[in-house]
């Protein structure tokens, strides 16, 4: 375990308190990160139902008092000072106090309520959450907890049964959630048409007729169709700005070849470098390709010389390897 360089000095101790061996660790204040990060003692701040908490310590010191002003202010402290101020008049009639309102210590509503406030602070302190999400898989303790839950606001069991509890439920709802479908930028020029093709038969002068050209690379269309399922796809138009109606059939050719929606998937840029992605489909490095901050996949290239070889590549990136891929991308 490593310390995360908190700055806070009641949670940044030297410590390691996880064990390899059981795959524990021990919540302590003086521990390396996360175990010291989890401490009550820690100053996560976080507001609950109109309360400042200045740390969980105070949030559960504050329970003992009855008066609305104190309680508020020892709410608001870190946790050091908040463990100062620890009474034992509770425990006679095991009853707390929450904004004026008598709470059974023994009862469901005061764990509901220590529950909720845990979980504010879960959902409020980013510092917080990632040492707590940091744990997963091992088995959280507190070893210097009191057991014994009519002398104690908080149990050790009870605490690590909330934060327990808080983590997996975050961390199967992180699993459910879908995934984001990743970028791809494809360049038009001898990835989808074949651009040498039209100027060894038409030549420069008539490149306007570009638009009616149907020298598509082969597999190239039903590649398209085929990932638009799976990724968010991006045409990548660059021309020559001395020649606009070179680039106007180039749209009229994306619009009319892959469909309307499209329209709103056209980028006409001479930087692909500029381009914020996953990955860019290109026949070379020109235009700042080679600069891509995602993958470049070389479209021509030894390791990707077609479509196909292109489509089976990205879905075994992307875990889709077990699908059945079209035979029409193969020609």
């Amino acid at each position: 375990m490593k310390d995360n360089n908190i700055p806070d000095n009641e949670c940044n101790r030297s410590k390691d308190y996880f064990d390899p061996v059981t795959n524990t660790i021990d919540i302590r204040s003086d521990g390396l990160y996360p175990s010291n990060v989890l401490s009550n003692l820690c100053s996560n701040g976080f507001r609950f139902e109109g309360m400042v908490c200045g740390s969980m310590e105070g949030f559960l010191q504050s329970l003992k008092y009855k008066d609305k002003d104190k309680q508020r202010q020892i709410c608001s402290m870190k946790g050091g000072n908040a463990r100062k101020r620890s009474v034992t008049s509770w425990q006679t009639d095991q009853i707390v106090w929450w904004k004026g309102y008598a709470i059974d210590r023994q009862g469901e509503e005061f764990q509901q309520l220590v529950r909720r406030a845990y979980q504010a602070m879960f959902d409020q302190s980013q510092r917080f959450r990632d040492a707590l999400m940091q744990t997963r898989g091992m088995t959280l303790i507190h070893s210097i907890g009191e057991v014994n839950s009519y002398k104690t606001i908080l149990t050790s069991q009870e605490f690590c049964s909330i934060l327990t509890d808080i983590r997996e439920a975050y961390d199967k709802r992180d699993k459910n959630l879908p995934k984001r479908r990743k970028r791809v930028f494809i360049n038009m020029d001898n990835v989808l048409i074949d651009f040498h093709s039209i100027k060894e038969n038409q030549g420069n002068d008539t490149l306007s007729m570009y638009g009616g050209r149907t020298d598509n690379i082969p597999g190239a269309i039903d590649a398209i169709s085929e990932l638009q399922e799976y990724f968010d796809l991006y045409i990548l138009i660059t021309t020559s700005w001395n020649n606009p109606s070179v680039l106007v059939n180039k749209v009229k050719w994306v619009i009319h070849t892959l469909g309307n929606t499209f329209k709103e998937h056209i980028i006409i840029t001479s930087r692909k470098d500029m381009c914020i992605g996953d990955y860019l489909i290109d026949s070379s490095g020109n235009n700042g390709a080679s600069e891509f901050e995602g993958e470049w996949v070389m479209f021509g290239s030894e390791n990707y010389p077609d479509w196909r070889s292109v489509i089976l590549y990205l879905y075994k990136k992307e875990d889709l390897d077990k699908r059945e891929f079209s035979t029409t991308c193969e020609n």
